[in-house]
């Protein structure tokens, strides 16, 4: 905060606090808060207790504790007077990420420039004693754990601005560091979170290329979250390749100006409706209050802790409604993944196809109880090890009976489809009886049917699933349709993530030949026809005269 502007910075928080007040009386309630940096003005002691007290106003307001009150450091909360001579020497030799990652290990050289954020650290283990974090090595960055009704977050902080100056000579040259990142990713991994949190002051664009692109990767590709803030403007950004669809929001100030469109955001995460929702409210300053100002939905996807089996699944479905049991094994088998096709109404009756054409109809009670039976997938990957099956069914079942009563119900009106119903059921009993596990041949088939299909959503979605799988087949099949599917979004991101996955696998010559063949096809629609002649070359030289015809459409 600017010398001389406490009376307006105190009118802005209170009419936030008010807002909050206001919330909280209609029922809404926080569980924490994020604070993405600058909460000083230029580091300085003194300017810590007015944030002191501020955070108590803040914790009394959202009935929060402060031990919920997670924070990281921006470029204000840098002391610039301090250190300046390190800092200049820290970004001119840092040209590269070993330079960096020599750096940020544990030592003398970081300790010293860490000092000009000392006032923030004092601050943070002062007022916050109660957070439990766990720090990387070096303690630039920390992953606390949070319980929400039997749901474990992990909340990554990183420090983006150990390299800040603070002005536009920041732009592009700031450093958050490879090393911080895997260190931090690491703990949350080792946390067993459902949903990850990560959070840094800075967006991605203010660091400079060499780090930007595998830190934003390594981030998107793990994290449901990106928190940041800096810009003062609030933005949302989904990004959907190789990981769980991380959802970017750039936080607004809550105080610049008492004349600036101040803001914050209050994000919701239902899980068992596999939604996000994200209402931004900002302060009028003519008017002098915080109002809604957007309010936008994100679809939630989380990795199962283990795995269940549609025989199981559809056992315990069967036990929970006993009148579902003609299609008990055909709900566990979509539920899984292990099948695709759903009714869909049509012109003359109804057809089958993905979740993905469903979205695509008007408004009807089929749509609204297939979207709700989807999101019990998620239940699933959430609870499931944690509790019985039984007792899962029990308590959040009630979308899959509905679902399966509904299909009943329409299935009696359609005979060609209470046909198809049955055959859909045969196909999926004779899943459990061929391959009661889910190996490698049931995983290559699934992602195989999904690339048929053209459901690349979906494969993108199935094939992210297992990459990490124990059996390598399964690991290196998800690698390569997983590239399939991001060479078939619509995302230049996506793409460039698809053309990143196939280069991997022709350089570990795990390639296929339509693998190199949409490599190739890839690269020409990019205009990089040199390394698409080359990688045809090696290509026609690894398969000698298998090498197939359709190289000759892009040769």
């Amino acid at each position: 905060m600017i010398a001389g502007e406490k009376w307006s910075h105190d009118v802005v928080l209170k009419a936030m606090f008010d807002d909050m007040d206001r919330l909280w009386s209609e029922g809404t309630s926080a569980d924490f808060i994020l604070v993405t940096g600058d909460l000083a003005f230029s580091g300085k002691t003194d300017e810590y207790k007015l944030v002191a007290r501020f955070f108590d106003d803040l914790s009394a307001a959202s009935s929060v504790p402060k031990g919920r009150i997670f924070c990281i450091p921006g470029n204000h909360d840098v002391d610039r007077d301090r250190q300046i001579m390190c800092l200049q020497g820290a970004r001119h030799e840092l040209k590269g990420t070993s330079h960096v990652d020599s750096l940020l290990k544990p030592g003398e050289d970081f300790e010293t420039l860490l000092k000009r954020q000392e006032n923030y650290r004092n601050f943070i283990e002062s007022n916050l004693p109660d957070q439990n974090r766990a720090w990387t090595p070096g303690e630039l960055g920390y992953v606390a754990c949070v319980l929400v009704d039997d749901v474990r977050l992990a909340i990554v902080g990183l420090n983006s601005a150990w390299l800040a100056e603070g002005g536009p000579s920041d732009n592009g040259r700031l450093i958050l560091g490879e090393r911080q990142t895997i260190d931090a990713l690491a703990l949350a991994k080792k946390s067993e979170s459902h949903v990850i949190i990560a959070m840094a002051h800075h967006p991605f664009h203010m660091l400079q290329e060499f780090d930007r692109a595998p830190v934003q990767y390594r981030i998107e590709s793990a994290c449901h979250f990106f928190h940041c803030g800096h810009l003062h403007e609030p933005e949302i950004r989904l990004i959907g390749h190789a990981g769980p669809d991380c959802l970017t929001i750039a936080a607004g100030a809550s105080f610049e100006t008492r004349q600036s469109r101040n803001s914050y955001s209050f994000i919701t995460l239902d899980l068992l409706s596999a939604k996000r929702t994200i209402r931004t409210i900002q302060y009028n300053p003519r008017s002098g209050v915080f109002l809604p100002s957007t309010m936008e939905e994100f679809p939630i996807s989380i990795a199962p802790a283990d795995e269940c089996e549609v025989r199981d699944l559809a056992e315990a479905i069967r036990a929970y409604r006993p009148s579902l049991s003609q299609a008990v094994h055909y709900l566990a088998a979509l539920v899984l993944g292990a099948k695709s096709e759903i009714p869909i109404p049509a012109q003359n009756g109804y057809t089958f196809g993905t979740f993905a054409v469903m979205q695509t109809q008007a408004d009807s009670e089929l749509k609204n109880k297939t979207i709700a039976f989807r999101a019990f997938n998620n239940v699933l990957r959430v609870f499931f090890g944690r509790m019985s099956l039984a007792d899962l069914i029990a308590k959040y079942g009630e979308p899959v009976a509905q679902y399966g009563a509904i299909l009943q119900k329409i299935g009696e009106l359609q005979p060609k489809l209470k046909a198809r119903l049955a055959e859909q059921e045969k196909d999926a009993r004779s899943l459990t009886e061929v391959r009661p596990k889910m190996g490698y041949s049931y995983t290559s088939a699934l992602l195989e049917e999904l690339a048929t299909a053209h459901d690349w959503s979906m494969l993108r979605e199935q094939a992210a699933r297992h990459l990490e799988a124990a059996d390598q087949r399964v690991a290196i099949q998800a690698r390569r349709m997983l590239a399939l599917g991001l060479a078939h979004s619509e995302k230049a991101e996506d793409i460039e993530a698809g053309i990143e996955l196939y280069r991997s696998l022709a350089t570990a010559g795990l390639a296929e030949a339509i693998d190199v063949f949409h490599l190739a096809t890839l690269l020409v629609n990019a205009r990089n026809f040199d390394e698409a002649k080359l990688i045809l070359l090696d290509g026609i030289k690894m398969l000698g005269g298998g090498a197939p015809a359709a190289y000759l459409e892009i040769g």
